[in-house]
């Protein structure tokens, strides 16, 4: 234990020390640590030996997912998105159900022997992006201001809105309980009672962080204690009343973003320090199961699975969703790829292996696996250069009043570009 926790916090260091270094450049935070999780566990030098079933992996990725739910849902003003970011809604309303849709139809030809809700989580935990493992997508200023909000918004919502959906999937899949009203009934606790305890934990304990700022009677640093203490408040009082703790966290994130705009500064805060800590040592546990679970488990459904999940089921469903949008096919085609999958899909695999009882879990851990393993590569790889030359081509390709081109309000991105990465994806 005493060596693995040397590991891991050298590893942490090095990146501090040379994260600037690496601005502009196609080596990104997932794929160094994913990197280093491969090199240290499993069957490479089997340093740090960690499987689905320890512990620390569940309660790191638990943590990691109620954190970056909240802080995703609280850089987003829901009056704003639905007024002015017209292409996100259509691609959470419309792109993520018919990827899901879309997955689950790939799984059924490709793994026949799994029963079909087996199939239709895994098609689930895939559906969220993560523009973070291709930051260049939302952080490129060559990039229309429309078309990386439209990704930024995609990315800080689509988790929390697939989770109630992966969730009763689990269950259907688990086979706990027989008959619709029972599903019917899971599905409205956990969103329901979750949405409450998220409305009424984000609402009252923004309004009362607010007014104390306001009046002098907090400090900066308390401040931001009390901020992420409402995400804790609303998880737990979900969870105490039968309702869903992730589901309240997002909701609570959602309600700190819209009511009590001024503590987005605590939020973004702690996503760009303690949340990245935990995003970096959830991509390293990742790459140590990976390295432990999943590496000679390649077979070649699998690989086609991840490159169909990556090249067709996105691109599709978002060719779909953008029908009558006005935007040009290459920008269709830019937003199609810049889908990541990334840090939610990593904790809804784990989720999966951990419920039991579900048929071919393991089979759907893998696949998931390889699929987020591979956008790790091809995202971060493609990021930079493909932001570079859709900027150029909406530069002098498109007018200025083109639709890609309108003004939205500007939401933070999880995390800003490192130093020296403005001036380099742009040179």
């Amino acid at each position: 234990m005493d060596t693995d926790i040397l590991l891991i916090a050298v590893a942490v260091l090095v990146f501090a020390l040379l994260a600037g270094r690496l601005g502009g450049t196609p080596i990104t935070m997932p794929m160094l640590f994913t990197g280093a999780g491969l090199l240290l566990g499993g069957h490479v030098l089997g340093v740090v030996d960690v499987g689905l079933d320890t512990e620390a992996v569940s309660v790191l990725a638990e943590v990691a997912l109620a954190a970056v739910l909240f802080t995703d849902a609280s850089r987003m003003h829901l009056g704003s998105v639905l007024r002015e970011h017209s292409i996100a809604v259509r691609l959470l309303t419309l792109g993520m159900p018919l990827a899901m849709v879309i997955g689950a139809v790939v799984g059924v030809v490709l793994f026949p022997e799994l029963p079909f809700l087996t199939v239709a989580v895994l098609a689930v935990a895939l559906a969220p992006t993560d523009a973070a493992l291709g930051q260049s997508f939302v952080t490129n200023d060559a990039v229309p201001r429309r078309i990386r909000q439209s990704l930024n918004v995609e990315s800080g919502l689509n988790d929390g809105l697939a989770l109630p959906f992966l969730l009763v999937l689990v269950d259907l899949a688990r086979s706990e309980a027989s008959g619709v009203w029972h599903y019917v009934w899971l599905f409205v606790a956990m969103v329901g009672f979750g949405t409450l305890a998220g409305v009424g934990a984000g609402w009252l304990g923004g309004k009362l962080l607010t007014w104390s700022a306001k009046h002098d009677w907090t400090t900066a640093t308390t401040q931001r204690l009390g901020t992420l203490s409402i995400a804790a408040v609303a998880y737990a009082g979900a969870e105490s009343v039968g309702g869903n703790g992730f589901v309240a966290a997002f909701v609570a994130g959602l309600m700190i973003g819209t009511t009590a705009r001024s503590l987005l500064e605590t939020t973004s805060i702690f996503a760009e320090t303690e949340g990245q800590l935990l995003t970096l040592l959830t991509f390293l546990f990742f790459g140590a199961v990976m390295a432990g679970e999943v590496l000679s488990e390649l077979t070649w459904q699998t690989a086609v699975y991840a490159a169909l999940s990556l090249l067709v089921v996105r691109p599709l469903a978002t060719v779909a969703a953008l029908i009558g949008s006005r935007l040009s096919w290459r920008s269709v085609a830019f937003i199609g790829w810049a889908g990541p999958r990334g840090l939610a899909s990593i904790v809804y695999a784990v989720i999966i292996a951990e419920a039991g009882r579900i048929s071919g879990a393991e089979e759907v851990f893998n696949v998931a696996a390889w699929t987020i393993i591979f956008s790790i590569l091809l995202h971060g790889l493609s990021a930079a250069p493909l932001s570079r030359r859709y900027g150029s081509y909406v530069d002098t390709a498109l007018p200025a009043d083109a639709p890609e081109c309108e003004e939205v309000t500007e939401m933070p991105v999880r995390l800003p570009p490192r130093r020296g990465q403005k001036a380099d994806e742009q040179a």
